[in-house]
């Protein structure tokens, strides 16, 4: 009984307490909505431009069929034709030793299926991007930049594939265990050789500007373990107009960059939101997940490929002009299983890359405690990212967080951290979900 009378006069303290801070600024906090506060930045695009965005979305979904069918169409082309057979029996003439015969083989698949592929890759890596708005290149600027992609693939994509075939036979049994190894390996050197070797083929990067912004982002770099003493500048508004930034490369050559346009239409806060963004992926060792996620998803799709492969040759390798797994000829179908294995797993790459975004966006707003910052740029990615999709777009088609989902993150954030004298008791005005917030879910007050 006693405790009983105790625990009523805390209970008035505790309510008098309440009222006290209420009359202070609990009405604002009381007030602040989640919800309603995402509603209000997304409400500041226009109707015209987000039917432009669903538009140039819903077109690259059909870019990623046309694709799909395409490589399909040419696999069984130079199969068919025996055009794959003849470019072997070519690199057989001029070079007795097997691993050489892929630089001989490899260019000429590669610059075949460009010209082959070339309408589609207009289309989807100029036109589209011009007609939404997106593109700030000139036909001839574009394609110059396509020759010297090409030429690099040339060097690169012959390079794995004489590796490819020499596991191959090596194992031919296993060859599937080993070549998920080598993908990564590739990868990994890819990054590597990237900032170094490849990005300023295409763009200058030079040192961000010194000032008090700069301090900023290499401050939050050094307080998260990351060491770097410069942030680099590259001016990509002469392909695009859409802001980016990314922390790139392995060991000695990871660097910190962004681009001109996010220094040109963001605010600093945003700027900053953005690059601490990019910092969490490097602490949070997303680079080294996805690899090791990669590694496992190769594994699978290498060994669904040697059975499919196997099965196919065995019906139809006469008429292909295909001796076995081991054939450089048999190349074109090897590379449709796998186009048709990771168009098939796309959403496990999407679901993979969404959940690290979704990580690095809480990193970069608790390294900033800028949760406005980062609505700020979450907005601008509606220029080319739905801004609330259905819940199952959300989840299998995009491998990024939609805006809605970014923005209504930091605005529970936002809630969640108010100051002590602004926040009730008891957040009675929260929402809740009849599903996942972040699956662009329709939400409801208690």
């Amino acid at each position: 009984m006693g405790s009983g009378h105790s625990g009523n006069r805390v209970l008035a303290c505790a309510i008098f307490v309440a009222l006290l801070l209420g009359a202070s600024g609990g009405a604002l906090a009381e007030g602040f909505d989640p919800i309603e506060a995402t509603n209000q930045y997304l409400a500041s695009v226009s109707p015209e431009d987000e039917a432009n965005t669903n538009a140039y979305v819903d077109t690259g979904y059909q870019i990623q069929v046309m694709g799909l069918i395409l490589n399909l169409v040419v696999a069984g082309l130079l199969l068919r034709l025996g055009w794959s057979a003849k470019w072997r029996d070519l690199a057989e003439r001029l070079v007795k030793w097997r691993f050489l015969q892929a630089f001989i083989y490899t260019p000429i698949y590669l610059v075949v299926t460009a010209v082959i592929g070339f309408p589609l890759a207009w289309y989807s890596g100029f036109y589209v991007e011009r007609k939404f708005g997106l593109g700030t290149q000139d036909f001839g600027s574009w394609f110059v930049e396509l020759l010297q992609e090409l030429g690099i693939g040339l060097i690169v994509f012959s390079l794995f594939i004489a590796f490819l075939y020499l596991i191959i036979r090596l194992s031919p049994q296993r060859w599937w265990m080993w070549g998920s190894g080598l993908v990564i390996s590739f990868m990994a050197l890819l990054m590597l050789a990237g900032p170094v070797f490849i990005e300023p083929i295409f763009n200058e990067y030079r040192p961000m500007d010194e000032g008090p912004l700069k301090e900023k982002i290499l401050s939050i770099a050094r307080a998260n373990g990351m060491s770097v003493d410069d942030v680099k500048q590259v001016d990509a508004s002469k392909q695009t107009n859409r802001v980016s930034a990314n922390v790139s490369g392995l060991f000695g050559t990871t660097r910190i960059a962004l681009n001109d346009n996010l220094l040109n239409r963001t605010s600093p806060d945003g700027v900053e939101a953005v690059m601490a963004h990019e910092i969490g992926h490097y602490v949070l060792n997303h680079i080294w997940k996805t690899m090791t996620y990669f590694v496992l998803i190769f594994l699978v799709g290498f060994a669904l490929a040697s059975g499919a492969f196997k099965s196919l040759v065995r019906r139809r390798g006469r008429a292909w002009g295909v001796r076995g797994v081991e054939d450089y000829a048999g190349f074109p179908l090897l590379y449709a299983i796998a186009a048709i294995f990771f168009f098939v797993t796309t959403p496990m790459f999407n679901t993979l890359t969404r959940v690290h975004e979704t990580e690095a966006d809480l990193f970069a707003i608790n390294a900033t405690q800028n949760p406005d910052a980062w609505a700020e740029v979450a907005l601008l990615t509606s220029e080319y990212r739905k801004l609330h999709p259905p819940v199952w777009e959300e989840k299998y088609l995009n491998h990024h967080p939609s805006p809605w989902a970014r923005i209504h993150m930091a605005m529970v954030w936002k809630a969640e951290h108010l100051p002590a004298e602004e926040s009730p008791v008891v957040l009675d005005h929260r929402m809740k979900p009849t599903a996942s917030p972040d699956e662009g879910a329709t939400l409801q007050t208690d």
